[in-house]
């Protein structure tokens, strides 16, 4: 078997060699080379080839081999880079072993960028058992998309009889085996390039996310909202914002030792013998802010399974998200008793059930936190039946949205329908009791007066964030040039504080952290501000926390590190 798979191989590469015709760099057109150094401005082609009267380049790309296809004009066709079979998506191996469980290999594993399509894998499956090869392309989630089959070369098939027969076919050549191409970065879903955001967009970014470094850009056509990912002050961060502009939320990975000792609480109590693993903190536009953190259980640490609280800043759970876990053992099997309750209730909740439309189902896993909060507010009694992703002509202007039933336990129990946008704000409810909407929030304006004080106090500050506070103030969040400050203002365009966040730990005066080290040694610097008031001198305010008994201690020190009784 391998003897005859050798023989394909070598057939492959002597009919690559007749098909591709290599060309001195001056036989190359220069529309065709300029085109070549405006879409890969940072690589340089090897060589290049004549291939079915296009003008091929080769080159690397991110240290794998790649080749781009141009005209005589300069038009780009498409670019193909070498994929290694364990980078693949592991749908496109599953797929492949399910429709060819006798497969011999995979081979022709391309990445493939093409003008006006989206990006996709194309691969070469050799089947001898069937005598063909199957060129497939999915898309670069793995999902199935075309399939085209091909009988084997006659030469290979009869290499049993002959194996010194000479080899030739018109089809697509295998490449040479014996090349083994460098590893490709796995391709991220929905990136897109800066230029293509739009300029709302990109306006609430510089507002939200000022001094990000490492940016990226992900947007889903199907979807109404813009992601990006970035770091923010030495952290990992993701944010939110719709189409038009509008912030919706942001998500920061935060320090454990950070957390709130409240929510210590909730996980001593509920997942004592479990380990946090990650935690981040979610800031959102509809001010439903909270905690994701992720622990894993002590003793199963290598399975990797992962569960997920939601908790609020006072500690409260909100939700908690388990790992989905195969079972290796059978459900036992029921009495007929049960199996009679069972078709009962499965009868009756198809009686009751209202959602019309048919699609995959999603984990509730994957619902945004809103949902979650709705679910314990509203029905808390209640449990997700089904849920879904789609479009609703009801909600047409929201692109996909969620469709979920909720229905209380039990035989011929109530139940009910919510729909979703894709960041959690409902949109309708259906009842058997009730029909209601969201209540709608009248969005408040800082004022003009306020504004203007501001100015006065800050004029060297041309760009800042407002944010409304508690007990009808409004917060201007901005830059300076070391640190991140939040302005108080009353409803009176009163100023009543500015807060400065000193972050890093170094820019905390060495005269405090000396302190702290000699007085609390068994303590660590949670977060340090200093503090302006009108009346009154600035001072620092530090929180201190204790990592064995998992609580907090605040002190104040004057702005010459003094400690204030």
């Amino acid at each position: 078997m391998k003897k005859h798979f050798l023989i394909v191989l070598c057939f492959v590469f002597f009919n690559n060699v007749l098909q591709a015709q290599v060309l001195k760099t001056k036989d190359v057109p220069k529309d065709a080379i300029g085109a070549f150094k405006e879409k890969n401005p940072s690589a340089k082609a090897s060589k290049w080839e004549m291939e079915d009267n296009q003008y091929v380049a080769i080159f690397k790309e991110d240290k794998a081999m790649a080749k781009s296809y141009f005209t005589s004009s300069g038009e780009w066709i498409k670019t193909m880079i070498e994929v290694e079979k364990e980078n693949l998506p592991t749908n496109i191996l599953r797929h492949v072993k399910k429709t060819y469980p006798s497969y011999s290999d995979i081979d022709n594993i391309y990445f493939l960028k093409q003008a006006e399509e989206k990006d996709s894998y194309i691969i070469d499956v050799i089947v001898q058992s069937q005598n063909i090869i199957s060129t497939i392309k999915y898309t670069v989630t793995g999902k199935f998309i075309s399939e085209n089959k091909r009988e084997l070369p006659k030469e290979v098939v009869t290499s049993n009889k002959s194996d010194s027969e000479k080899m030739t076919a018109d089809n697509r050549p295998l490449k040479k085996k014996s090349v083994k191409p460098k590893k490709l970065p796995p391709v991220e879903p929905d990136l897109i390039q800066e230029e293509n955001v739009p300029v709302a967009v990109k306006k609430t970014f510089k507002k939200r996310f000022m001094n990000a470094s490492e940016v990226k850009w992900y947007y889903n056509t199907d979807d109404s909202i813009y992601r990006l990912t970035c770091v923010m002050r030495d952290a990992e961060t993701e944010g939110f914002i719709s189409v038009g502009g509008s912030w919706i939320s942001t998500i920061t990975v935060i320090e454990a030792d950070k957390l709130p000792s409240a929510l210590y609480k909730s996980i001593d109590v509920f997942y004592s013998n479990y380990k946090i693993d990650k935690v981040k903190k979610e800031v959102r536009a509809d001010k439903n802010d909270h905690f994701i953190i992720d622990v894993i259980e002590e003793q199963n640490k290598k399975s990797g399974h992962v569960t997920q609280m939601y908790l609020d800043k006072n500690g409260k759970i909100i939700k908690i998200v388990d790992p989905e876990i195969k079972e290796d053992n059978k459900e036992p099997e029921m009495s007929d008793k049960e199996k009679k309750e069972q078709a009962k209730m499965e009868k009756e909740f198809k009686k009751d059930q209202k959602m019309k439309y048919k699609s995959t189902n999603i984990n509730e896993s994957e619902l945004p936190p809103g949902v979650g909060l709705w679910i314990a507010r509203e029905y808390p009694e209640y449990v997700v039946k089904k849920a879904e992703y789609k479009s609703f002509d009801e909600f047409s202007e929201h692109g996909n949205i969620y469709i979920i039933l909720i229905q209380r336990p039990g035989v011929n129990q109530p139940f009910a329908t919510g729909y979703f946008t894709r960041n959690g704000i409902l949109l309708k409810v259906e009842d058997d009791f009730k029909v209601e909407g969201p209540k709608k929030e009248v969005k408040k304006e800082v004022s003009k007066a306020i504004k203007e004080a501001f100015k006065k106090d800050n004029p060297k500050v041309e760009d800042a964030n407002w944010q409304e506070g508690e007990n009808d103030t409004w917060i201007a969040v901005f830059d300076d040039r070391y640190f991140t400050n939040e302005a108080t203002y009353s409803a009176a365009a009163t100023w009543i504080q500015t807060l400065v966040i000193i972050d890093p730990e170094e820019k905390i005066p060495s005269i405090i952290r000396s302190f702290i080290s000699k007085q609390h040694p068994e303590k660590s610097i949670r977060t340090c501000h200093m503090i302006k008031k009108p009346d009154q001198n600035p001072y620092y305010a530090v929180v201190l926390y204790d990592k064995k008994s998992k609580s907090t201690t605040e002190l104040n020190f004057t702005s010459k590190g003094k400690l204030m009784e």
